[in-house]
């Protein structure tokens, strides 16, 4: 009876899905591999919460199409020194009626602080300490709709995080009465240009016009399928059959769609390995704080091979931190400036040099080979993962360094790993959250940031480069802060890196107004169209 019941409910489930899927009206349809375990923007800004919670959610601006469009704020001003924002709001509410005003955006800042996740980054730029010690938002409501914001010092980059998600309003209330509960479903409140109107968990969300959004004439989908597939390859076939409208061509698989309209988009990341402070046990954390085993193992790692054979030629093997795509340097990118970094790190291999160092390391420590530990590399369940994570244990075995892979479900990687989860190596990756290279250099400092968080590293010198770097008023200046932090992150941070990324995909003719975007939410859909 228990199996008869089972296949009743599995039967009105696909019913229902079919209901969905064949829906009258302009529909959108996309899947992603991994299904977000929370929509809190203020916990987390991965890339498949943000295509979520970047249509539900409205912050004071907008960023679609590269360019700065207005939000909940319908106008702004800047000081001449860049460091006072005056937001002047419309009058919008959230979906079950509460106004957002002025006080909205100060209490959702001051939650932030408070809570101090990932993305509490943001706030750092006008956090201050009050009469009582207490860490808050410089920011005030000059009325109802009329908000002043205050940063410490000229954020050139500032728009871009006003316009980010994680500095959204939020519904205090809410999330006071429920905690990290309140974000595990489909929110009571939202105020984006769509709702989500249903989610099943691993299967699919679907989204629907926010009637009361206040620029809802410019949403154009009736509904928005959101399918969570976990197999890639999957998703390539529910494209070519016509399930998906579009398609963000899996890594594995550019040469199958390059001569089908293929398109490239910058994504501005980079791949690496971090490393803990504490190590997986008491006996690895001391190879880890020695540089010379560090440097062991990354002469291991012939990257260009490592990149060739598990991703092919579309990504770029880097000894470096920070890709060429990111600016700030000299008012332009990177790549386009002609900076030199000095890494202690190579391309290819060199297994002369990693025996070296590896003895070095040894006598250092007082170890042999037969008495090193095993060491935990820690990574998650996609299949090119997998497939890197071996590529790696085995040219490391090489030399005698042993790495047991352990896998934790996609679905609660970062979750674990943010929990204090303790490994050795994890394999990472890490997108901009704005183009500026700070968006990579801010995480390596501060109580709660990205470094101390996920790897327990902190150094009072490079805090003191990164003030010095925001401190300066010359543009020349700060750019050889840019290279001095990424140097020192190099030779004394707690990553080793890997390839630098850009990423592909697929769109049916018929859609426009479809965007891919380097920073903030990657696949920006909120106004887009198709001609039926």
């Amino acid at each position: 009876m228990k199996k008869l019941v089972s296949l009743l409910l599995a039967a009105a489930l696909l019913l229902s899905m079919a209901s969905f899927a064949s829906a009258e009206g302009k529909v959108l349809r996309f899947a992603t591999s991994t299904e977000p375990t929370s929509l809190d923007p203020q916990l987390g800004n991965g890339v498949w919460i943000t295509n979520v919670t970047g249509a539900i959610f409205e912050s004071l601006l907008r960023r679609y199409n590269g360019e700065i469009l207005p939000g909940v704020a319908e106008t702004y001003e800047v000081s001449e020194d860049g460091t006072v924002y005056t937001f002047h709001l419309r009058e919008s509410s959230w979906t079950d009626g509460t106004p957002i005003t002025a006080q909205t955006f100060v209490d959702s800042w001051n939650l932030l602080i408070e809570r101090a996740t990932p993305m509490s980054q943001f706030t750092d730029y006008f956090t201050i300490t009050d009469e009582e010690g207490k860490n808050v938002a410089n920011a005030v409501a000059l009325d109802d709709y009329t908000l002043q914001c205050t940063l410490n010092y000229n954020v050139p980059f500032m728009a871009e995080l006003f316009a980010n998600s994680a500095l959204g309003p939020v519904r205090v209330d809410l999330y006071e009465q429920y905690g990290d509960a309140y974000y595990q479903s489909v929110p009571q409140a939202m105020n984006g240009p769509f709702i989500l109107k249903t989610w099943y968990a691993n299967d699919q969300m679907v989204l629907v016009p926010n009637e009361q959004y206040w620029n809802a004439e410019k949403v154009n989908f009736d509904e928005v399928y959101i399918y969570t597939v976990s197999d890639t390859t999957t998703q390539a076939n529910m494209y070519e059959s016509g399930e998906l409208d579009l398609l963000t061509v899996p890594n594995t698989m550019y040469a199958d769609f390059e001569d089908q309209g293929m398109m490239w988009y910058e994504d501005g990341s980079t791949y690496f390995l971090q490393f803990t402070t504490d190590g997986s046990t008491d006996e690895t954390a001391p190879y880890l704080a020695n540089r010379d085993f560090i440097e062991a193992l990354s002469y291991c790692i012939d990257r260009e091979d490592f990149v060739g054979s598990i991703y092919g030629t579309a990504y770029t093997p880097s000894a470096e931190f920070i890709p060429d795509s990111a600016t700030g340097y000299n008012g332009t990118t990177k790549g386009e400036s002609g900076v030199t970094v000095e890494t202690p790190f190579a391309i290819k291999a060199d297994f002369d040099k990693a025996e070296e160092k590896l003895n070095s390391a040894l006598t250092a420590l007082g170890a042999t080979l037969e008495t090193m530990p095993e060491f935990t590399l820690v990574v998650n369940d996609k299949a090119a993962t997998q497939t890197a994570a071996q590529y790696l244990q085995d040219v490391c075995s090489l030399v005698g360094i042993t790495l047991r892979i352990d896998t934790i479900p996609s679905t609660t990687y970062w979750s674990t790993l943010r929990a204090g989860y303790r490994y050795d190596f994890a394999l990472c990756g890490s997108g901009p959250d704005v183009s500026d290279a700070s968006t990579f250099l801010d995480v390596y400092d501060g109580e709660g940031k990205y470094a101390d968080t996920f790897m327990r590293w902190h150094s009072d010198e490079y805090a003191e480069m990164l003030a010095a770097s925001w401190n300066t008023t010359s543009v020349e200046e700060r750019t050889e802060y840019l290279v001095k932090m990424e140097n020192y992150l190099l030779s004394n941070g707690p990553l080793i890196p890997l390839y630098h990324t850009r990423a592909a995909w697929m769109l049916r003719e018929n859609f426009t107004n479809i965007n891919r975007n380097m920073t903030g939410a990657d696949l920006d859909y909120v106004f887009g169209d198709v001609q039926q």
